[in-house]
């Protein structure tokens, strides 16, 4: 886990008056090098007690920074900014430039106060979206929280690993930028390692960074007041950066419990029509099959069942007493060349009844449409998604006829739990990050990218959508974008600010105290950008004017 997610958690977990005693005590302690600091610059006094008042500054300030660059050096962590910055002021401070070693430990230091209080309240307002959300989700998300590691994205690791490298090469170009300064410039040792010391101090990454965990939060507290549980910010990320999603129709586009709507027979009565059906489903996994046992409700004779399969999507076979029966669509019935009537399209699914190669009659099932999901695939390929797939266990005719009413344009039928699996397994072997959205099925994580469950609980999926609230998954996925650009907004913004800085104190136009202002200054105002993943991003009104 990162210090900078271990740093939020703890925040999460301490209430205001805790921070802001501990903000007060340290508060105190600046002012009082604020003033010292002013006494040595303001008042002629001898060179000697000038640089004393500064020492005294330096240390009413930074003697905690100080403690964490020796608890950094004790675990070899040398690029910490404890260490950095703490080396930096004593440098500075031993070249001739005590003011400007104070003056950058205190600048430091009232910036982490800042920082801590723009990230204190932000978070409240963050955690305060929650109000709004389905209760149950928001504790769970709540007790999410507590784990530092569910705010943390991959971007910021990037970042975090970049700026560690960006880091070791500055080191390197400082002792350099230091001696083309003495032999191909007219400068003193002093300046040029003045000047080094300011680029060593930019390329701190806590800037870049800082506000990232806090966008996370936003992320998440938004989807979810909006009807998107995600476990991890970072479940987001792969979403935003999904490239195919997956749909099943069980569940999702269609309701899961279907109802008996007619039984129809001229050779027998209805009830030993539904007594046949009833034995001829018993061992059946399919959505029908429930529905036809729930209808029946009769006394089973397992004895008489033998030489049971299943026609996913499409049906059942098996024999009854040794006589073979057949319950299945009319494109099964047409291949296996029994002759049914040729009536009207139900509405619905209807299976036919056959016994010993004779049909018998039929079944019509409802089929019960979810209306949050009808313009679901359309609005997800408007968003950009080119590939949206739909897998059902229906028939090819009737599994083609169903998706290419609500828009999708691959359509994947008789299609059952394994051949599911099978597919998304085919997507991540050709290098597409898919999102799966279903229903129920199975209790283990895919091969995609994320999994999203439709349902009101889930073990192993990365997030939940309420049933009612499946058309929101259009929006969610735009969340997760947002969140997503408004973090790569704030780390080229502080990388940006930190390259002109960098340009500025190889020319001369800087000092230590000066470099640190304006680069904490930009790591407020990446933590006070984090909101706007509630809004739309910067970057998309500027792509969208």
């Amino acid at each position: 886990m990162s210090k900078l997610s271990d740093r939020f958690a703890q925040l999460l977990k301490r209430d205001g008056g805790e921070t802001d005693k501990l903000n007060s005590m340290k508060a105190i302690r600046l002012v009082v090098a604020a003033v010292i600091l002013a006494l040595a610059l303001v008042i002629e006094m001898p060179t000697v007690l000038q640089y004393v008042l500064f020492a005294l500054s330096l240390i009413a300030a930074g003697y905690d920074l100080a403690l964490g660059a020796v608890n950094s050096v004790e675990e070899r962590d040398f690029f910490a900014a404890s260490l950095i910055l703490s080396a930096a002021a004593v440098v500075s401070y031993a070249l001739g430039f005590p003011g400007e070693a104070a003056a950058l430990v205190l600048v430091y230091q009232v910036g982490q106060i800042v920082i801590a209080f723009v990230d204190e309240r932000s978070r409240r307002a963050a955690l305060a979206l929650l109000d709004e959300a389905d209760p149950d989700a928001a504790a769970r998300i709540r007790e999410r929280l507590e784990n530092g590691d569910t705010c943390d994205i991959k971007l910021a690791a990037t970042m975090k690993q970049s700026a560690a490298l960006v880091l070791k090469c500055a080191m390197a170009f400082a002792v350099l930028y230091v001696i083309v300064l003495l032999f191909l410039g007219d400068y003193t040792l002093r300046v040029s390692i003045h000047r080094a010391l300011m680029i060593l101090v930019l390329c701190t990454p806590a800037s870049v960074v800082a506000a990232m965990p806090l966008t996370a939060l936003f992320g998440l507290c938004f989807s979810a007041q909006n009807g998107a549980e995600f476990n991890t910010a970072a479940a987001m990320e792969e979403l935003a950066q999904a490239n195919a999603f997956v749909f099943d129709k069980a569940g999702v586009f269609a309701r899961e419990e279907p109802r008996v709507l007619a039984v129809q027979s001229d050779l027998i009565d209805n009830r030993t029509l539904m007594n046949f059906a009833a034995h001829a489903v018993y061992y059946s996994e399919q959505p029908f099959a429930q529905a036809i046992s729930a209808a029946c409700g009769t006394d089973y004779m397992l004895e008489v069942i033998s030489d049971f399969h299943e026609i996913p999507g499409s049906g059942v076979e098996l024999k009854i007493s040794d006589k073979p029966v057949l319950l299945a669509t009319a494109s099964v019935m047409a291949e296996r060349g029994v002759r049914i009537p040729q009536d009207q399209p139900a509405m619905g699914q209807t299976l036919y009844l056959a016994v010993a190669g004779r049909y018998v009659g039929k079944i019509v099932l409802s089929e019960s449409f979810n209306a949050e999901a009808q313009e679901l695939a359309n609005e997800i390929m408007e968003s950009g998604v080119r590939r949206c797939v739909l897998l059902t266990e229906d028939a090819g005719e009737e599994g083609q006829r169903f998706g290419e009413a609500l828009g999708f344009d691959e359509i994947h039928s008789e299609c059952d739990t394994e051949k599911k699996l099978g597919f998304l397994s085919e997507l991540k072997a050709e290098g597409k990050r898919s999102a799966y959205i279903y229903a129920n099925g199975f209790e283990a994580h895919s091969d995609a990218a994320i999994d999203i469950r439709i349902g009101r609980k889930s073990r192993f999926a990365d997030a939940l959508i309420q049933p009612e609230q499946l058309s929101r998954l259009p929006f969610a996925l735009k969340i997760c974008r947002r969140m997503l650009t408004v973090a790569t907004e704030n780390a080229v913004f502080a990388f940006t600010v930190k390259a002109v800085l960098v340009f500025l104190s190889m020319i001369g136009y800087g000092t230590l105290w000066f470099v640190a202002f304006v680069d904490l200054a930009a790591s407020v105002a990446t933590q006070l950008h984090a909101g706007r993943v509630t809004q739309e991003s910067l970057l998309s009104r500027l792509k969208n004017r």
